[in-house]
């Protein structure tokens, strides 16, 4: 495989135009390597699509469109010559790819070590590279990195600092952060999150040659996790709800109709409110999913047909998830979803065990979980399952799956081994 160059401005918060440069991270036999060029041009910021990784050209900037030929050459050249390497069964090193390419473009390269010259401090690093992600990561990756970076300035605060170095991140750092956080009220897999993210942060901090500190990638640095009880409906109970008249409410009226196609579809909330009639072919729903931009077709059951009927292929505008998954609730315990489900959960490093209804932990992710589990005990191919919710992976699917023993002795029934 080739590795794919990427390219960054020595200066993403400059005020005069910056340097732009080459930069290919790649594994090597003798470790790690890391290709650095300068493309000996500059550009301010403002016209650099940290998306597309080239500069902006517009009416404005059309000067620009001669700048970005002159870095596809540059990642062309590199890529060209890393394969050719490889043809001759060799991987190169860093050293012995700037000789090619160099001869080739006829630039100075500039040791990595010059780029930055600057070393940021921990938290203002953290801060650059949110910065960074913000143009090319989703909104609630960057949502989770801020949320990660404010409490770890709560500790630093708590314990009269301002910030935090590198070298601090080692495991008794992570035993106290917990710690922390616990006192705060926090739930185990909330804890999890946030080392995570943590080591998401230095691990992008040692590949940019800020850190050297390799503690955070020991085994015992891992996220603290805990299965909970989640539940799936049955197609009894989507029956129910689906029975329910709620004719004189049509906010609820509305919400049931959208989590009646959540459990029959297996779509995320981002995906079902998105339905629109040129989704709706035939007997088939066919849209690419907002969160991993896969195509999916799945068959519409009679349930979903009726409600498309309903309003004429034309839904209705959803309201926010918040608002959908309180009304949820409501509408689960007009239709008595009232079956006792024991829940475990860690809060605060207090493990705490309640009973509560099925209607009371109704949210828009139960419909997902329910096509899936229901599909589980109708015998469906896994394989077929995963095609349909988007799944690429067998373990994300797994956590899908939420039948119990009871469930599933019954559903083993139905094959000739066990008739």
């Amino acid at each position: 495989m080739i590795p794919e160059p990427r390219f960054y401005l020595k200066d993403q918060r400059s005020k005069e135009p910056t340097l732009i440069y080459l930069d290919v991270r790649y594994p090597h036999p003798q470790g790690s390597q890391r290709f650095t060029l300068t493309s000996g041009e500059k550009v301010h910021p403002e016209q650099w699509n940290f998306l597309t990784q080239r500069t902006v050209v517009n009416k404005q900037w059309q000067k620009n469109s001669s700048l970005n030929l002159w870095l596809d050459k540059m990642a062309t050249t590199f890529k060209t010559e890393f394969r050719n390497f490889q043809i001759d069964g060799i991987i190169p090193t860093a050293v012995e790819l700037k000789d090619k390419v160099n001869a080739i473009l006829n630039i100075i390269p500039i040791p990595a070590a010059e780029l930055p010259k600057e070393k940021l401090e921990l938290f203002s690093f953290i801060e650059q590279f949110i910065a960074d992600c913000t143009p090319i990561k989703k909104e609630a990756t960057i949502k989770t990195y801020w949320g990660t970076y404010r409490r770890m300035k709560q500790f630093a605060g708590e314990r009269g600092l301002r910030c935090f170095t590198y070298g601090d991140i080692t495991l008794e750092w992570r035993s106290q952060f917990i710690k922390f956080l616990q006192s705060k009220g926090i739930g185990r897999n909330t804890e999890g999150k946030h080392i995570k993210t943590v080591k998401v942060f230095m691990n992008e901090a040692t590949e940019r040659g800020m850190n050297a500190n390799l503690a955070f990638r020991s085994k015992a640095f891992q996220k603290p996790h805990e299965d909970v009880q989640k539940i799936f409906l049955t197609m009894e109970e989507i029956t129910k709800l689906y029975d329910l008249d709620l004719s004189d409410d049509k906010l609820k009226e509305t919400v049931r109709d959208y989590f009646v196609i959540n459990c029959l579809t297996a779509l995320r909330y981002s995906d079902v409110i998105r339905i629109k009639r040129e989704n709706i072919k035939d007997d088939f729903l066919e849209i690419k999913t907002a969160k991993t931009g896969q195509e999916v077709i799945i068959p519409i059951s009679p349930l979903v047909k009726n409600i498309f009927i309903k309003y004429n292929y034309e839904l209705p505008p959803a309201p926010c998830n918040q608002v959908f998954n309180r009304y949820l609730k409501d509408i689960g315990k007009a239709a008595e979803l009232n079956e006792p489900v024991v829940v475990t959960k860690t809060v605060g490093g207090i493990t705490k065990t309640e009973v509560k209804q099925k209607w009371q932990m109704l949210s828009s992710h139960v419909g997902r979980r329910s096509l899936i589990s229901n599909c589980i005990l109708e015998g469906v191919n896994t394989s077929a399952i995963m095609l349909l919710s988007a799944h690429k992976s067998l373990r994300a699917f797994q956590s899908y799956v939420r039948i119990n023993q009871q469930q599933n002795a019954e559903a083993l029934t139905k094959y000739a081994i066990f008739s």
